[in-house]
């Protein structure tokens, strides 16, 4: 393997902890210091009505960086290999995007007549 391949590995390996160390800290504003700001969309625009969306928010944020930590932790214990944890993280990270962008979409709708 090639020296810049190694060290981009490891890079993504140490994102992982740092994305999940954001997602954490996003779900502790919502929840610990009830700050709705917080309550938004992938590039931090707020929700209308946040604290109507800040449960689901919440949740979205503690599954994923949850699920980004056992990755991470797994690679570590047992090993996994770089396609497998690449792979895995992806489908974390995209689902983690397509299930705020779904909030948005719902909290954005409008009121029924």
């Amino acid at each position: 393997m090639e020296i810049w391949f190694v060290w981009l590995a490891r890079l993504l390996f140490l994102g992982l902890f740092l994305m999940a160390a954001g997602m954490f800290f996003r779900a502790w504003r919502i929840a610990g210091r009830k700050d709705m700001r917080y309550v938004a969309d992938w590039r931090g625009r707020s929700l209308p009505n946040g604290a109507q969306w800040a449960a689901w928010v919440l949740s979205i944020n503690l599954i994923a960086a949850g699920t980004l930590l056992a990755i991470g932790l797994s690679v570590l214990v047992t090993g996994l290999e770089f396609v497998v944890w690449t792979g895995l993280a992806g489908l974390v990270l995209w689902s983690y995007y397509f299930m705020l962008r779904v909030v948005v979409n719902w909290a954005n709708r409008p009121a029924k007549a």
